[in-house]
């Protein structure tokens, strides 16, 4: 027997989660585009960029005849919202390539799986024509048109894009047989060679992730100050800090392992990848799809959405796709109600996904060929973002394991905690009220090397009073008060 609220949202509460960080209401489909006219993308969809609730773009690609374009919608649900017409299917948009006109210009989509939005309406598609570049294209009001902007990547292969609140752009390399990378570009307000020939820039930054495979996602936080990248053949969720003009470092205390399996109903083991990321700016809260390898059948039953503590990558909840389309229409792949069922997509594969500016959750079905809308029953919490704030004093050699008093304190909102580990070890940093309730939890199981660091704590979310702070590891914890006066 299926316990339907099991079906509905899989919950995952790790002993270490700050309770008052868990997620533990429903994701409810609210609706999913009609695979069929008049509002299909009408072929595989990958991904979806949210301008605003309800106007979005989605990214249409298949590589078996190279079809690639991009589909706006407006005041959109399941039977309305898409601007322009495509013809459904292979004999329809099947060989489409949109493409991208400045004046003598001509470029071609090709291969683009992945697409950023801002919110002024302009989409950074991540292109794999013979330069690779990043296209810029502008949703007007009733379609979907080019802008005079591009950058030659000078990439082997791209995949994913996001920007930042200052539209930096943030794009992944593949590198067959070699670990990929990730090119930050200046915005178009701040470098002309967007809008001027030759469109070439050396990449503010370039990191190299540090496994082999293919870098699928990639989110960053509104400052650039944080940039998550996922990698699926490594099952790996990587976490940078820093910034474009000073570098990043990898964040090794987040948990980036991806292990994720299922038992389908024929007996196979399902072993799925991470996919797409996307950042909740005004909560903090990271979203990550994880679905199997372009493959159809039996893995339309794996299909999910994590979503995870952006300081230590601990999953807060669980959104399993999969189970919702069985929920609602009995089957792994159908879309019910003859095609038109209202909110579910049906054919699992979520690899593309992002949330508009009221929290909702937009996802696709690369083979359902949809964007299906999300709601969350509750109130989100909203997670301080501590990870950027971490510093290693390299002189010091500590010869204890010691927690310092927080400075300043009393403080308001933003404090300072040193500590120091005479070791290498795991180790934990936590905030309790008075009452013994978990607060948040800065530093979660994390591996730290041997040494002295600082962490900086922004308590601008919690109320005045007085807390505990409690660093531990697997044999001992020392703990604090502090003071926070507003």
């Amino acid at each position: 027997m299926r316990n339907l609220f099991f079906s509905l949202l899989l919950l995952f509460v790790f002993q270490s989660v700050n309770l008052s960080q868990t997620i533990d209401g429903s994701w409810i489909c609210l609706y999913a585009t009609i695979d069929d006219e008049p509002n299909s993308t009408s072929y595989n969809t990958s991904d979806v960029g949210v301008i605003k609730e309800n106007t979005f773009v989605a990214m249409v690609r298949r590589g078996t005849n190279t079809t690639n374009y991009l589909v706006g919608y407006t005041n959109a649900d399941s039977v309305l919202g898409r601007m322009g017409y495509y013809a459904y299917g292979t004999s329809g948009v099947g060989g489409y390539r949109m493409p991208w006109i400045s004046g003598f210009d001509y470029i071609e989509m090709r291969e683009a799986l992945d697409l950023a939005v801002s919110p002024d309406s302009l989409i950074y598609v991540a292109n794999n024509d013979p330069e690779r570049n990043i296209l810029v294209f502008k949703m007007s009001a009733d379609s979907v048109i080019s802008t005079d902007y591009r950058m030659l990547s000078g990439a082997d292969s791209l995949y994913a894009i996001d920007i930042d609140a200052s539209k930096r752009v943030f794009v992944t390399q593949v590198i067959p047989g070699a670990p990929g990378k990730v090119l930050v570009f200046n915005s178009i307000a701040d470098d002309q060679n967007w809008l001027n020939p030759p469109h070439t820039s050396t990449p503010l930054t370039t990191i190299t992730v540090p496994d082999t495979g293919e870098l699928r996602g990639i989110a960053v936080n509104p400052q650039g100050t944080v940039i998550y990248v996922t990698n699926y053949q490594a099952k790996k969720v990587y976490c940078y800090i820093g910034s474009p003009t000073a570098g990043y470092t990898l964040y090794t205390p987040f948990n980036s392992t991806f292990d994720d399996t299922i038992h389908a109903t024929t007996g196979d083991t399902l072993r799925p990848g991470p996919w797409g990321v996307s950042y909740l700016k005004d909560k903090n809260i990271l979203a990550l799809s994880a679905a199997m390898n372009f493959s159809t059948g039996v893995s339309y039953e794996y299909g999910k959405v994590f979503f995870l503590n952006p300081n230590t990558g601990v999953y807060l909840d669980t959104l399993d796709c999969a189970e919702w389309n069985f929920l609602i229409t009995g089957s792994y792949s159908n879309r019910g109600g003859g095609g038109w069922q209202g909110n579910v997509s049906g054919y699992t594969s979520p690899y593309g996904l992002d949330f508009d500016n009221t929290d909702h959750l937009y996802t696709v079905s690369y083979y359902g060929w949809t964007v299906d809308k999300w709601q969350y029953s509750g109130t989100l919490p909203t997670i301080p973002l501590t990870i950027v704030g971490i510093r290693r004093d390299e002189s010091a050699v500590p010869a204890e394991f010691d927690l310092s008093q927080n400075y300043p304190n009393p403080f308001n909102p933003s404090t300072s905690i040193r500590f120091s580990l005479s070791n290498s070890e795991v180790i934990s940093l936590d905030v309790y009220n008075l009452s013994g309730e978990l607060v948040t939890s800065l530093i979660n199981n994390a591996y730290f090397e041997k040494g002295a660091y600082t962490i900086d704590f922004n308590a601008s979310l919690l109320a005045s009073g007085t807390y505990v702070y409690r660093l531990s590891n697997d044999n001992v914890s020392v703990s604090k008060k502090m003071t926070l006066i507003k």
